[in-house]
C-alpha cells in the first residue's frame, strides 16, 4: 500500500507541475489570430482553397520535389526554374546547401514529372532569370551568371557578375531578378539591407532600390530608390514598372531617378520623395510577388490586372490600374484566390505557358522574419507546392522549344493573346541582335495597321539589342503615338551617345504635349551625353501642367548639378520670367534652399534670385515660401557666418528699404526674415506679432520661431501665460510654443516650463518633459522637481535617461546615475519573462478602452499614430505592429527584439550644450534632421554637433510596465486590441485577443 501509495503521490505532483505548462497558451506567430495548427497536404490545401466561378487551383509540384521555394521563373521551353533555401534565415554569407531545381512535365499532363538539380551550394538564392545563355541569381552578396556549357542542364561555369549585396537582414535579399521591357534585368533589395557596390570605379551606397544590369556589358545601376521590403517587380502595356511592398503602402509605380518614400531610414540631401498609387489598403500588409496578367486563358475581367501574393492575408489580391497624368492611380477587386490556410505563402506569380497564372508557396508555419530569428529550427524546410489557376478547361500546353525558333517565327510570337510567350520571344528577338530580323521589327513597329501591343513589344525587342539605327530612332520619336516617342527618348537616354540631331529633336521634346513623353525627356536628358541638360530640365517644368510626378523627376535631376553650375541656372532662371511661371515658383524653394548649400558661389547665386523676390514682395497677399525657407536656415544656424554675411550684404539694404519705407507696411516674411539675422526693429514686431491674440496661430509661431533662435527671454513671461491658460489657448498652439522652445538657451525656460507643468494636458506632459531633458541646466531643475515630488520619477522614460547620460555636464550625469544608475545600451535578455508576466496579467485584468485612448495619447501618441490622431515619429499602428495580440505584446514590452537600424535612436549632442534624440530622416553634409518625439523635425547644423550617438535598441522604451500604473496597462491594451476606436458601435479586436475567447 505504501508503495501505491507514493505513486499517486508521485502522479500527484506530476499533474500538478504540468498545470502551468499546460495552462500556458501556445506561441502565435506573428501576424495570425492563433496557433497555426498542422500542415495541410497539398490536396487538402487546394481543397479548401476559394477561386472565382469557373475557376480551379491545380498542384503542378510539391514537396519531396520542390522544398522551401523561394523564387521562380519560367525559361523559352517551359520548363520552371525555382530556387530552394534550407539556409533560410541564416545571415553569413559563403556556401550552402540551396539549390536551383529545374520542374518539367514531360507528358503534358500538368504536373511535374521530371527535376534536375542545377545548381547547389548556394545561400538563400532569392532571384532567378533565364537569359543570354545562362542563368542569372541573386546569392547575397553576389549576382551571379550560371552556364551549362555541355548541355547537360547542369550548372558548370559561374560568374560573379556584381557583389556587395548585404545579408543584414535575410528576408530584403536582392530579389526578383526579372527582364524589363529595355532589355536590362532588373531585381529589388530591401530597407534594412544595406548594400555596398563597387564596379568599373563607381560606388553605389544603397538599401531599398530597384536596381537593374545591362546583360550585355554587365553594368550596373539603381533606377530609382525608396519604399520598403519590395518583393516583386512587374510590367503593364505601355511598359511602366509595378512593384509590391510590405508594412507600408503595398502598390508602387515606379519610374528611373525617382526616390520614394521609405518605411524607415535617411533620405539622401535634398530628396523630394514621391508616394505610392494606392488609397486603399488590402489585408494584412506583407506582399511577395506581383504580376501584370494578360493572358486569352481567362475571361476578359480577369486580364490586365495586378495579382500580388498576399503572405499574412492567405490570399492573392488584384489591383486594376487608371492612367494619371505620367503615373498611375490603383483601386482594388475582390481577392482572386483565397487559401483558408495560414500555412500558405504566395511568393511569386507567373503566367506560363498554358496562359494560366502559376503561385508558388512557400509552405511554413512563419510568415515574419522575427519569428523565424527566434525560432530558426522551428522553420519548416520539408514542404512546398506550384499551383495553377486554371480557368474551365484551358488547354495544356504542348511540347515546344522557342530557342530553336526563327526570326520570323519569334516576331509571329510577338502578336499571341499570352504574356508569356509574347515576353519570351522579344528577350530572344533582343538577345540574337540579327540585322534581318530588325529590320522586319521596324518595319512592324512603324506598322500602324498591326495590333498595338505587337508592335510595342517589337519596339521592345529593338531597343534591348543595345542600339537603334538613326533613321528609325528619328522615326520614332516624330511618332502619333505618345508611347511609342516616349521609348525613343528612353532609348537614347540608356544610349547615352546619340546623334546631335536626335539630340536636339529630345530638347524639342521637352515642351510635347505627353506627360508621358516629358517625363521621358526629364529622365534621358542627364544622360545624353553632348545634351545642354539644365535648360531641357527647365523646359520640362515649365510645361509640365498638374502633374504629380514629372516636377519630382525634374527635380531628382537638377538639384546635383546646381554645385557645380550655379551661375547658368541663375541666368536661365532671370531670362525666363520666372514669376509668371507657376510650376518654377512652386519649386523655387527647394530650388534656393539647395543654392544655399553650394559652397562656391551658392549664397551670391541665391541672393540675385532673393532680391527679385523682395522686391515684389509687397504685392504678395501671402507669405513668401522662399523667404521662409532662407529665414528658416538662418534660424537653425546652417547658413552662418561669412557664408551669411555674403548674402546679407547683398540682400540687406533691399530688404531695409523695404521695412522703413512709408509705401505700405513690410510683409511678414520680410520682418522675419531680417528678424532672422538680428535687426532689432524687426525683432520688436516679431514679438508684437508672437503676443497679439488678433494674429493667426501659423504667424505667431513663426515670430516665436524668430525670437526662440534669438534666445529672447523677454517672451518668457508671454509663453508661461499661454502655457498656463489652456482655455484662451488651443492645445495645438501650446504643443508647438514647447516644441520650439528647445532652440532657446536660458535658463528660464525650465522654469516657465515647469510652473505650466502641473496643468498641461497628459498628452502634452510628455511633450514638456522632452524639452526639459534639451539642455543640463533645465535637466537639473527638472530633476529638482522630481525629488521635491513635484514630478513623478517614471515622467522620464528611458529614452530620455539616455539622453542626460549622454550630457558634457559631469554633475547632471552624476545625478542621472543616483537615481536611475547604468541604463542598459543592449537589448534586456529578460524582456521575454516580462512579456510572459504581462501576458498572465492582461488576459486576467479588463481594462477600459476609453481611458486607454487617453494613455496611449499621453505615453505613445509622442510617437505614434493610431486611428488618425498621434504623431508619425514611429509606424502608423492602426495599421503595423498589431495584426494579432501576440505581436503587440512583443512590440510593446520587447521592441528590440528585432529592430532594422532605421528605427535605432540617434543622440546628437551640440556645441551649444543641446542634446537631441530621435530618428535621423536626412544627413548631409550641410544638417542632420532628426524626427523626434511628438513628429517634430530638428535640424542640426554639421558644424554645431559635437558628438553622435547610436543606439543599438529601439526608440521605443523596453520598460514601458514601469511606467504605467496595472490598470492604466489594462485600459491601453484594451483600447490597442480594438481594431475601431473607442465609441464604435460594433467594436471589432484584433486577432488572439482575450477578448475573442
Amino acid at each position: 500500500m505504501l508503495a501505491v501509495r507514493l505513486i499517486l503521490l508521485f502522479l500527484v505532483a506530476l499533474t500538478q507541475l504540468a498545470i502551468p505548462l499546460v495552462a500556458a497558451p501556445p506561441i502565435i506567430p506573428r501576424r495570425q489570430d492563433k496557433p497555426p495548427g498542422p500542415p495541410l497536404s497539398p490536396q487538402e490545401a487546394i481543397a479548401k482553397m476559394t477561386v472565382p466561378e469557373g475557376f480551379t487551383v491545380e498542384l503542378v509540384a510539391s514537396e519531396p520535389d520542390i522544398i522551401n521555394p523561394v523564387a521562380m521563373t519560367f525559361d523559352e521551353r517551359g520548363r520552371i526554374w525555382i530556387t530552394e533555401s534550407v539556409e533560410y534565415p541564416r545571415s553569413s554569407p559563403g556556401k550552402g546547401r540551396d539549390r536551383i531545381k529545374v520542374l518539367e512535365d514531360t507528358d503534358g499532363d500538368g504536373r511535374v514529372d521530371k527535376t534536375t538539380v542545377f545548381a547547389d551550394g548556394l545561400n538563400i538564392p532569392s532571384g532567378i532569370a533565364v537569359g543570354y545563355g545562362g542563368v542569372w541569381v541573386a546569392n547575397a552578396p553576389d549576382i551571379l551568371f550560371l552556364r551549362d556549357t555541355d548541355g547537360d542542364l547542369k550548372a558548370d561555369t559561374t560568374e560573379v557578375v556584381v557583389t556587395g549585396f548585404g545579408r543584414d537582414d535575410t528576408h530584403e535579399l536582392p530579389n526578383s531578378l526579372t527582364w524589363g521591357p529595355d532589355g536590362y534585368l532588373y531585381g529589388l533589395n530591401g530597407v534594412f539591407n544595406h548594400c555596398h557596390v563597387r564596379q568599373n570605379g563607381k560606388e553605389f551606397d544603397f538599401t531599398c532600390a530597384l536596381f537593374r544590369i545591362n546583360p550585355r556589358t554587365r553594368e550596373f545601376e539603381l533606377f530609382c530608390e525608396g519604399t520598403s521590403n519590395p518583393w516583386g517587380v512587374t510590367w503593364d502595356e505601355e511598359g511602366s514598372a509595378f512593384i509590391s511592398a510590405c508594412v507600408i503602402d503595398h502598390l508602387w509605380h515606379l519610374t528611373e531617378t525617382g526616390y520614394y518614400h521609405r518605411q524607415g531610414g535617411p533620405y539622401p540631401p535634398f530628396t523630394w520623395k514621391l508616394q505610392s498609387i494606392v488609397k486603399h489598403k488590402h489585408q494584412k500588409a506583407a506582399y511577395c510577388g506581383i504580376h501584370y496578367f494578360d493572358s486569352d486563358a481567362y475571361p476578359p475581367e480577369y486580364r490586365n490586372r495586378l495579382y500580388m501574393g498576399n503572405i499574412h492575408g492567405g490570399c492573392l489580391n488584384v489591383d486594376v490600374l487608371e492612367r494619371k497624368g505620367s503615373t498611375y492611380f490603383a483601386t482594388p477587386r475582390p481577392d482572386f484566390l483565397t487559401a483558408n490556410d495560414v500555412w500558405f505563402m504566395p511568393v511569386a506569380q507567373k503566367t506560363g505557358p498554358d496562359g494560366c497564372l502559376y503561385v508558388l508557396d512557400w509552405y511554413d508555419r512563419y510568415h515574419c522574419y522575427q519569428d523565424a530569428r527566434r525560432d530558426t529550427p522551428g522553420v519548416d524546410r520539408l514542404k512546398g507546392r506550384l499551383y495553377r489557376i486554371r480557368y474551365n478547361n484551358t488547354p495544356r500546353a504542348e511540347s515546344f522549344d522557342m530557342a530553336s525558333e526563327s526570326g520570323d517565327e519569334l516576331i509571329e510570337r510577338l502578336s499571341g493573346p499570352n504574356d508569356y510567350f509574347r515576353g519570351v520571344a522579344q528577350r530572344l528577338l533582343a538577345e540574337r541582335n540579327d540585322a534581318t530580323t530588325n529590320r522586319k521589327l521596324q518595319e512592324l513597329c512603324l506598322n500602324n495597321d498591326a495590333p498595338r501591343k505587337t508592335r510595342l513589344h517589337a519596339l521592345w525587342a529593338l531597343i534591348g539589342t543595345g542600339a537603334l539605327e538613326e533613321p528609325f530612332h528619328r522615326r520614332l520619336l516624330d511618332h502619333d503615338d505618345a508611347t511609342f516617342c516616349a521609348w525613343g527618348v528612353r532609348a537614347a537616354g540608356n544610349y547615352g551617345d546619340v546623334s546631335d540631331e536626335i539630340d536636339q529633336r529630345i530638347a524639342a521634346l521637352a515642351s510635347d504635349d505627353s506627360p508621358d513623353v516629358q517625363l521621358q525627356v526629364a529622365i534621358a536628358a542627364p544622360k545624353i551625353d553632348d545634351l545642354d541638360t539644365m535648360p531641357v530640365l527647365l523646359d520640362v517644368l515649365s510645361h509640365c501642367d498638374n502633374d504629380q510626378l514629372i516636377p519630382h523627376i525634374v527635380w531628382q535631376n537638377l538639384h546635383p548639378r546646381l554645385d557645380e553650375h550655379p551661375q547658368q541656372f541663375i541666368e536661365l532662371l532671370t531670362q525666363r520670367d520666372f514669376q509668371q511661371d507657376r510650376n518654377i515658383m512652386a519649386l523655387l524653394p527647394r530650388l534656393l534652399d539647395r543654392l544655399l548649400a553650394v559652397e562656391q558661389g551658392g549664397p551670391e547665386s541665391a541672393a540675385q534670385i532673393y532680391s527679385t523676390l523682395i522686391a515684389a514682395d509687397g504685392d504678395q497677399a501671402a507669405p513668401n515660401d522662399s523667404l521662409i525657407v532662407l529665414a528658416k536656415r538662418i534660424q537653425t544656424g546652417e547658413l552662418a557666418g561669412d557664408r551669411l554675411s555674403r548674402l546679407r550684404t547683398i540682400l540687406e539694404p533691399q530688404v531695409q528699404s523695404l521695412l522703413t519705407g512709408d509705401a505700405m507696411p513690410p510683409q511678414a516674411d520680410t520682418v522675419i526674415l531680417a528678424a532672422s539675422w538680428g535687426d532689432k526693429a524687426s525683432l520688436d514686431i516679431c514679438r508684437q506679432l508672437f503676443e497679439s491674440a488678433e494674429q493667426p496661430t501659423p504667424e505667431r509661431i513663426r515670430a516665436l520661431e524668430v525670437l526662440a533662435s534669438q534666445n529672447d527671454k523677454t517672451i518668457l513671461p508671454t509663453v508661461q501665460g499661454i502655457l498656463t491658460d489652456p482655455e484662451q489657448h488651443a492645445q495645438k498652439f501650446r504643443a508647438a510654443i514647447i516644441a520650439t522652445l528647445g532652440q532657446m538657451q536660458d535658463p528660464g525656460v525650465a522654469d516657465v516650463i515647469l510652473a505650466a507643468y502641473p496643468g498641461l494636458e497628459p498628452d502634452l506632459q510628455p511633450d514638456a518633459i522632452e524639452r526639459l531633458t534639451d539642455r543640463g541646466h533645465w535637466s537639473k531643475k527638472l530633476l529638482t522637481a522630481i525629488d521635491e515630488k513635484k514630478i513623478p520619477a517614471n515622467a522620464i522614460n528611458v529614452n530620455q535617461v539616455r539622453k542626460l547620460l549622454a550630457s558634457k555636464d559631469k554633475d547632471l550625469v552624476k545625478s542621472v546615475r543616483s537615481v536611475w544608475g547604468t541604463v542598459r545600451t543592449k537589448r534586456d535578455p529578460n524582456r521575454e519573462k516580462v512579456l510572459a508576466q504581462m501576458r498572465t496579467f492582461l488576459r486576467k485584468t479588463p481594462g477600459d478602452a476609453a481611458a486607454g485612448q487617453q494613455v496611449f495619447h499621453k505615453l505613445c501618441g509622442q510617437c505614434h499614430t493610431i486611428h488618425g490622431k498621434g504623431a508619425d515619429l514611429g509606424p502608423d499602428i492602426t495599421v503595423n505592429g498589431r495584426a494579432s495580440y501576440e505581436q503587440l505584446l512583443s512590440n510593446v514590452f520587447d521592441p528590440s527584439l528585432v529592430i532594422g537600424a532605421a528605427y535605432r535612436a540617434t543622440i546628437i549632442v551640440t556645441t551649444k550644450g543641446r542634446v537631441v534624440t530621435g530618428l535621423v530622416v536626412e544627413d548631409n553634409a550641410q544638417r542632420i534632421v532628426l524626427k523626434v518625439q511628438g513628429g517634430k523635425l530638428e535640424t542640426i547644423p554639421r558644424d554645431q554637433i559635437e558628438e553622435r550617438i547610436v543606439s543599438k535598441l529601439s526608440m521605443m522604451p523596453e520598460n514601458l510596465e514601469s511606467q504605467l500604473k496595472p490598470q492604466e496597462m489594462a485600459d491601453l491594451f484594451e483600447f490597442l486590441t480594438r481594431a475601431t476606436p473607442p465609441g464604435d458601435p460594433h467594436p471589432r479586436h484584433i486577432p488572439g485577443t482575450p477578448q475573442q475567447k
